[in-house]
């Protein structure tokens, strides 16, 4: 290895210092250059109580990542003339929808299909991360939605529902599991020894890796029960998906054509051309400083993925982890920067967001803060003396003071601005968030919407509570969370343990009477509850 390699390896190797303290998980990193490995390293832990170092072997679960692999299990069946991409889904897993609009195949590959994401759903039934899903239970739900987010190829909208369905189909017409068909003709022919979809939560994945999250000075498992698969579940280490990622430049498990199609971005009725397809994100001039690549990540519990192309360059990076404490999306940019000599781009001058307040002091930040935009998003903010925290899932966790209104929560790689002047940011997206203040409108109307609601499409019923002069959401598993009116009949709520909440519009009959409510997640819009009489 000469000097200027050294060099290079000991930057990457400090691009992971969260990686290298003590007993904590870790990941594998592997970068290639020119078809050459020029960087391979493994850091942390794969098992912290066993006291097990992650190594080459380790085999992690690598979420979104699996989608590419779905996708091209149906591009496979394809070119074996046993369907077609542009057909209506119909024509494969009829069973399956119940909604009128025509879907492709193609319109899942793509994320243009406006049908409403499995997570969400299966999150508004109660049903929790670390719950034993089964596929079953996502193709249950996926069956029952009568009614579409918006038309076919309207809009983009990431949905895991698509990759379940794609899984079905390659079923169906295989007449093999996914990871069957996966494995013959994709990992076997590739030398992906230890690769596969994961298709029941019992199974054993030999040399697995556990995931974890540091909440506050804690380090806690972030558990995972998945027995879902298409969408995700594929169980991989670097070196072996490197092997896969080498197809993209030479062919072997498919022809250059369907590669093609693969790739191939979507244009939307309106013009507007997207920048995913195939179960990848290609070309989005927003990452990577606009270098044209081919990639996707992935994220489920703590497990954290990033696998990137750079076909300009001949570069191929993947990492994978089983924590979420470093940020591998901008540790795969500045590998990338390293490998081609730029020199790592200085801090320019941050261009902070309107909701930045460089004059803000002693200012009682703690409460509610909220969106009631296409993502509802809900923060809470406690304050225990002179430390302010964030409430999540797993508990609280401290928020880090760095300048003005602005804070981060721990590891996460998103900034909270608080105060009356707030806002949440992740990258470069900016939310204006809301200190919520009691509505005393809305105390005196609470009795119009106490009641029982239930929803056909989903199974599962809520109840609108008043307590002490206050709207609650209360669900059997989802516990009882405060509604907060963001306008007349428009509440926000906060259900199943994130910063993620849902938005509800109440529906009034002819007399003004409460009828029934819509809820809507980031990516379930408008599902249907009916108040019963």
């Amino acid at each position: 290895m000469s000097r200027d390699d050294a060099g290079i390896a000991a930057k990457i190797d400090d691009l992971f210092a969260n990686w290298q303290q003590g007993v904590c998980p870790g990941g594998q990193v592997v970068v290639r250059k020119g078809g050459e490995i020029v960087y391979e390293n493994c850091f942390g832990y794969a098992s912290v109580e066993h006291r097990l170092p992650i190594t080459g072997e380790t085999v992690f679960h690598v979420a979104s990542v699996s989608k590419q692999i779905t996708v091209m299990c149906v591009l496979l069946l394809q070119e074996d003339g046993l369907l077609n991409v542009d057909d209506d889904i119909r024509s494969y897993v009829p069973d399956m929808v119940s909604f009128a609009e025509p879907v492709s195949v193609r319109n899942l590959m793509n994320n243009v299909s406006g049908i409403r994401d499995q997570w969400e759903l299966l999150m508004l039934q109660g049903v929790r991360l670390d719950d034993t899903i089964t596929q079953s239970d996502a193709k249950d739900v996926i069956s029952t939605q009568t009614e579409l987010n918006f038309p076919p190829l309207t809009r983009y909208m990431y949905c895991n529902s698509n990759f379940t369905l794609l899984a079905e189909i390659a079923e169906r017409v295989s007449g093999k599991s996914l990871n069957e068909f996966a494995r013959e003709r994709i990992f076997a022919p590739l030398g992906m020894a230890q690769t596969c979809f994961k298709d029941r939560y019992w199974q054993v994945i030999p040399n697995g890796a556990d995931s974890y999250k540091r909440v506050g000075g804690e380090l806690i498992h972030a558990v995972l029960n998945y027995g879902t698969y298409g969408a995700t579940s594929l169980h991989t280490t670097a070196t072996d998906f490197m092997k896969w990622m080498a197809n993209f430049k030479e062919p072997v498990i498919c022809k250059r054509e369907t590669l093609s199609e693969m790739f191939a971005c979507p244009t939307l009725l309106d013009g507007t051309k997207i920048h995913y397809a195939g179960g990848l994100i290609v070309n989005d001039p927003a990452l990577y400083q606009g270098r044209p690549f081919i990639g996707h990540d992935g994220s489920d519990a703590a497990f954290r993925s990033c696998t990137v192309r750079f076909p300009a360059e001949d570069i191929d990076i993947a990492i994978f982890s089983n924590t979420d404490t470093v940020a591998i999306g901008r540790a795969a940019e500045k590998i990338v920067d390293l490998l081609l000599g730029v020199e790592l781009r200085q801090a320019a001058p941050q261009v902070l967001p309107d909701f930045y307040d460089a004059d803000f002091a002693d200012e009682d930040v703690a409460g509610t803060y909220y969106s009631d935009g296409t993502y509802a998003l809900i923060a809470q903010v406690v304050s225990k003396g002179d430390q302010l925290y964030l409430l999540e899932e797993y508990g609280a966790a401290p928020l880090v003071h760095v300048e003005g209104n602005r804070y981060r929560a721990g590891t996460a790689n998103y900034e909270l601005y608080l105060g009356s002047t707030a806002g949440f940011r992740f990258g470069t997206r900016c939310i204006p968030l809301k200190k919520w203040q009691p509505d005393q409108e809305c105390e005196a109307d609470g009795l119009a919407y106490a009641g029982m609601y239930e929803s056909a499409e989903l199974g599962t019923a809520y109840e609108v509570l008043v307590e002490d002069g206050a709207l609650y959401l209360s669900h059997r598993r989802n516990k009882k969370q405060q509604l907060l009116r963001t306008a007349p009949d428009q509440f926000i709520a906060g259900v199943g343990g994130s910063l993620y909440g849902v938005t509800l519009t109440f529906a009034r009959a002819a007399n003004q009477a409460v009828s029934g409510f819509r809820v809507s997640t980031g990516r379930a819009q408008a599902v249907a509850f009916a108040k019963r009489n």
